[in-house]
Order: C-alpha cells, then structure tokens, then sequence
C-alpha cells in the first residue's frame, strides 16, 4: 500500500512539474508562477523563476520526459501500471523534482518544500476520503 501511495505521489509530481515547465514560458510579468490547476501550478507557486532557471527547469523536463512518455505507453499498452513500472516512474519523479529543487535558492527551495508538504498533505485526505 505504501508503494502505491509513493507511487501515486511521484507520477502527481510528474504531471506537475512537467506542466509548470511547459507553462514557463507563458508566465505573468516577472516569472511569476501561474499558480493554477493542478499540482503543476502549485508546486513552484509563489516562487519567482529567473530566465536561467526557467532555462534549467526546461532543460530538466525534457531529460525525464522521453523516459516518463515511455513508461505511460507501457502501463497504456498493458492497460494498468504494475508495481515495477510504479516504482520507475516514481524514481524518475523524485529524480526530477530534485534536480529542480537543485536549481533553487535557498529562499525558493523553502517554498518548494512547502508547496511540496502541501501537495502530499492534500493527496494524502483524498486517499483517506476526506
């Protein structure tokens, strides 16, 4: 049970992070993040990106993306995600999420980890029906 919620964790952090890398380029005025759906949204909301790290969170994303697109088919092809496929697909969330949580300074990294404790905080009372 605790690898699935891992598991469901990591591929919301992968949505969402891929979705706030796609989204930087069509940010407000001063890279401010949009903050909206989903998780993408939330987990860089209130953090201001630098042309440079929005260049770096691209750069991220499109290192884990092929690999995440690859891992989808296979769980589309097989019609549900088994418990290997979860565990890769996880690793590579974390492995992404770390990598841009590298980029930040400490003042936005703080940010991060709180969006981040949030984020877990929700998924968690959806799962306990809350």
């Amino acid at each position: 049970m605790k690898v699935i919620r891992i598991a469901t964790l990591a591929a919301a952090l992968c949505v969402g992070v891929t979705s706030i890398a796609a989204a930087q380029g069509t940010e407000p005025a001063q890279g401010q993040s949009r903050g909206g759906r989903g998780m993408g949204g939330t987990l860089l909301k209130d953090i201001t990106l630098t042309d440079a790290q929005k260049e770096q969170v691209k750069t991220i994303r499109e290192k884990y993306l092929p690999q995440q697109v690859e891992l989808r088919k296979s769980a589309q092809a097989t019609g549900s995600m088994d418990d290997a496929t979860r565990a890769k697909m996880a690793d590579l969330q974390n492995k992404q999420a770390a990598a841009i949580r590298a980029i930040l300074t400490a003042e936005q990294q703080a940010q991060f980890d709180k969006n981040l404790a949030e984020i877990k905080a929700r998924m968690e009372a959806r799962r306990s029906g809350n």
